[in-house]
């Protein structure tokens, strides 16, 4: 069993404000995992993710990635972000999107394009691993929503990360899309490890490994299952009775999911299933 910390968090606190958003959260993930991080709207997902940018600082505790500080790693850390908008009347192609992901480090840390020789090939390998190499020299701007995140995902693999972090990748994405979209996710987890910002709860049927609720603290659970002690976690303590999910996708099918509404549990002692 792999026991290589890539992400740790010790003792790491952040708010705006009086607003505490992490509150003395501590863990690690291990090398090769395949991490869903879920939670509320406001529940510090997207703040976390921040922290291990390097874009926010902890105002308690530590985080090491890597083993190094974040914001310290060119070229090992992809990251995919929730919102990537190219306007229609600015020609990027989608070589030149991708070529853009390629970083060296400069000084005192600050990183830079790095443009050289190889840079072509690199470009070509990412788009072809994402399936859109056939699509090498058209406008971003021209593709469709689930052809515009593979392309974004070839940016930040372009440098082969041991590191890819997304937030909300398919957000943008039809239900067709999003499955191929979880496959290719899957596919790059055999070659680096993956944290995946989501609010769609559906992502624990996608091939995801392991599961943190992100609600103010952070808990772990190390397989992807649904259980009352998981939402209550994710979204916050839930009434008798009521029904915090819709719908979840298992296989090829939605199911619908619901509380038991009676005062008896399952077999399997509370679990939630499809």
């Amino acid at each position: 069993m792999n026991t290589e910390k890539v992400i740790s968090f010790s003792d790491v606190s952040f708010g705006y404000g009086q607003h505490t958003v992490i509150d003395d959260v501590s863990f690690d993930i291990l090398r090769g995992d395949y991490l869903a991080v879920i939670g509320p709207n406001g529940g510090g997902k997207t703040t976390l993710l921040k922290l291990l940018l390097g874009l926010l600082t902890p105002q308690q505790g530590n985080i090491s990635i890597l083993g190094l500080p974040p914001g310290r790693h060119a070229g090992q850390v992809g990251y995919m972000p929730q919102y990537t908008t190219v306007s229609a009347s600015f020609p990027i192609t989608v070589r030149d999107a991708v070529l853009m992901g390629k970083v060296s480090p400069g000084i005192k840390g600050v990183f830079g394009l790095k443009f050289g020789n190889g840079s072509g090939s690199a470009v070509e390998k990412a788009l072809e691993r994402v399936g859109m190499l056939e699509h090498i020299d058209r406008k971003v701007s021209d593709l469709s929503g689930g052809q515009k995140q593979r392309v974004f995902i070839a940016r930040a693999i372009v440098d082969e990360p041991k590191l890819l972090l997304l937030d909300e990748p398919a957000a943008s994405v039809d239900q067709a899309g999003k499955s191929g979209l979880y496959c290719l996710l899957r596919e790059l987890n055999e070659d680096m490890t993956v944290v995946m910002v989501s609010h769609d709860i559906s992502v624990l049927g996608q091939g995801v490994k392991s599961v943190a609720c992100v609600n103010r603290k952070v808990h772990l659970h190390d397989q992807p299952k649904i259980t009352r002690e998981l939402l209550d976690e994710a979204y916050g303590q839930t009434e008798k009775g009521s029904c915090p999910i819709e719908l979840i996708t298992h296989g090829e099918l939605p199911h619908r999911v619901l509380e038991f509404h009676d005062e008896t549990e399952d077999d399997n002692g509370g679990d939630w299933n499809a």
